[in-house]
């Protein structure tokens, strides 16, 4: 339909590998396509000051579906750029509703049949659930050695980010900042210290625990995301952290003659997290830094690759590229509700399809819902996210567990947290802040491996206020404190 109305045909570059490295490659070669897809911020200003990035201003006076769609993020994005032009769009807006469940724990459903079905919420109920489990399934049917929990904290991003990020899974931050020095206190409405973070100190005595007890899996400081999906696809692991096994793989298990140990995600919380009983928040990106899209000076014909993304920006477009063709892919009943048809629900599900649902999300792609008060993707009706995602088994395990749906805990505990210019707050590359942001990062992987494989909670304590100790001597504070005033500041330009 693209060819159709806009006579363009896309030629998508595939790459395995550290995207950002490659993307400053491209830059200095000069060989980056038309349309670029760039993760962070920092990555992007270099392309914009090298002029590799075009200014689209010239073009918003005929984009007018952009600049509705996007009036209240353009401001914003205007920011990054020292000159205040335009250089750029982000994709993956979403809300609660659209974003609704966390990135938690998945677990064996065998497992959770074994032990009778548990409500597992504490890190204390994990631990002595994955205990018995690790006594109950010492071997898969195959013979392999199972694993207690499988992580790929081998990934950049790995003790970067998720190795702490129990944070989140309580009631006052969220992800939203990133896995930099610093973390968003929602309820306080500021940036504070990622490492001094008492949530932070928690997710790694979790993990600590686990490590004492044989749970986590010894290769997880080394496993990247594909080493992690091969242990669930083989049922090796009893959990996962984070990396969440999907239809993919419980396809695979069921295939495998193993229906019986599909997975599901189950919520956790740290003991303190749990003692509180705060509403869970679950973060709305108005902002997405790191799904960054450009026109580069490369391109042959950018008003014509511009009109296309104001097209894009239309609920005709969202519609069609995420929830396909109507009376097709879906239908729409006389209240005007849109419901996915048998076809939609198999393709969805084809890992092969060349339909091309979520294809196009780089033209601009928002998973919020709609002025209809529907989800531009059929996909994310409450009432059918089940019958996509999920099996026979795996929702059978979730009636064991009294839930109705796969998401019913967040919808009863969880709420959503607006991230409003928080994901815009960067410090200046070139400056010498900045350079401490990076070395508190770098500092707190380093020493994470370490807090995490403490001989006991003695040890744990001991190294912690080392840690701590040599920490504050990089001055986290000027950090935290440049990062707050930065926030002040555009809350004042912005809101």
């Amino acid at each position: 339909m693209i060819k159709e109305k806009f006579n363009i045909v896309f030629e998508f570059i595939p790459y395995a590998g550290n995207w950002e490295e490659k993307v400053n490659l491209m830059l200095a070669g000069g060989d980056y396509p038309e349309i670029l897809w760039i993760q962070y911020n920092p990555s992007l200003q270099k392309y914009i000051q090298a002029g590799a990035a075009l200014p689209l201003d010239d073009y918003l006076a005929d984009s007018p579906n952009f600049a509705k769609r996007y009036a209240e993020q353009i401001p914003i994005w205007r920011s990054i750029a020292a000159d205040q032009k335009l250089y750029n769009w982000q994709n993956g807006q979403s809300d609660f509703m659209n974003n609704i469940r966390g990135f938690d724990i998945g677990t064996r459903i065998d497992v959770l049949e074994k032990q009778g079905y548990p409500n597992l919420v504490s890190e204390d109920e994990w631990i002595a659930y994955l205990k018995q489990a690790m006594q109950d399934f010492p071997t898969t049917p195959s013979g392999q050695k199972t694993i207690g929990m499988v992580a790929p904290f081998g990934e950049p991003w790995g003790m970067a980010g998720i190795a702490g990020i129990m944070y989140e899974k309580g009631g006052r931050y969220t992800g939203v900042a990133g896995n930099g020095a610093v973390i968003f206190d929602h309820s306080n409405d500021q940036f504070v210290d990622y490492l001094k973070n008492e949530y932070v100190k928690e997710s790694f005595q979790f993990f600590n625990k686990l490590y004492r007890e044989g749970i986590l899996d010894r290769e997880s400081f080394t496993d990247k995301s594909p080493q992690v999906e091969e242990k669930l696809d083989s049922g090796r692991a009893l959990s996962s952290w984070y990396q969440l096994p999907g239809y993919g793989t419980n396809l695979k298990l069921i295939e495998s003659g193993h229906p019986e140990m599909q997975y599901i995600t189950l919520p956790v919380r740290s003991n303190t997290q749990v003692e509180r009983n705060e509403k869970r928040l679950i973060m709305e990106l108005d902002l997405v830094p790191f799904n960054n899209m450009i026109i580069t000076k490369n391109a042959k014909d950018p008003k014509r690759i511009m009109e296309l993304v104001d097209w894009a920006s239309t609920d005709e477009a969202q519609i069609l590229f995420q929830s396909g063709i109507k009376d097709k892919h879906y239908t729409v009943d006389a209240n005007g509700v849109r419901t996915p048809t048998d076809l939609y629900t198999s393709e969805a599900q084809n890992p092969d399809s060349k339909v091309g649902l979520f294809l196009f999300n780089f033209l601009g792609y928002d998973s919020r819902t709609g002025e209809d008060g529907q989800a531009y993707s059929v996909s994310s009706n409450l009432e059918y996210r089940d019958k996509l995602s999920q099996t026979e088994e795996t929702m059978n395990a979730f009636k064991q567990l009294g839930w109705e749906t796969s998401f019913d805990y967040w919808l009863e505990t969880a709420e959503g947290a607006k991230s409003g210019v928080v994901p815009s707050i960067k410090l200046d590359p070139d400056s010498a802040l900045s350079q401490t942001d990076q070395k508190l990062v770098e500092f707190r992987v380093k020493n994470t491996a370490k807090l995490i494989m403490a001989k006991d909670d003695a040890d744990f304590d001991k190294l912690w206020g080392e840690v701590l100790q040599e920490y504050e001597k990089l001055k986290p504070q000027t950090v935290i404190d440049e990062y707050n005033r930065l926030y002040q500041e555009a809350l004042r330009i912005f809101e």
